[in-house]
């Protein structure tokens, strides 16, 4: 299972937010097979655009303007790519007890749930594959 850790720091009140993304792995492995490599280091390439939409969707959840769960998608944008169209890469961000709750829907190994289950984790961000976007 690949997973990535992540966290937002609230400098006002220095709160911590702890997350994890299940399934990065295949976020990366289906950007390898979709994107020109080229664009890595643009801030409109897909890892980006994830890190960006994360913060801000942390931000809002904390201030009580955004309400968990919630399923966005990436773009990638039809110039990055070898196949002349425009993908998608679709997520699930839902807090710890909702996912606890909807575990059994999805197929984790026993190491990505005992992740999940650390006291430090306060949300859960599932990738759910790509598409192509019209």
């Amino acid at each position: 299972m690949s997973y990535m850790e992540m966290q937002l720091k609230n400098e006002m009140c220095e709160a911590i937010t702890k997350g994890i993304c299940l399934n990065f792995g295949n976020f990366i492995d289906d950007l390898d097979f979709s994107s020109d490599m080229d664009c890595y280091q643009l801030e409109e390439y897909p890892i980006e655009r994830y890190h960006a939409k994360m913060s801000e969707l942390l931000e809002n959840t904390e201030q009580r303007q955004q309400k968990l769960p919630l399923l966005f998608s990436i773009p990638l944008e039809e110039e990055m790519t070898f196949l002349n169209c425009t993908f998608c890469y679709q997520f699930i961000v839902m807090e710890k007890s909702m996912f606890m709750l909807t575990q059994h829907e999805y197929e984790f190994d026993k190491e990505a749930l005992e992740l999940c289950k650390n006291e430090d984790i306060d949300f859960i961000v599932v990738y759910m594959g790509m598409n192509v976007c019209k």
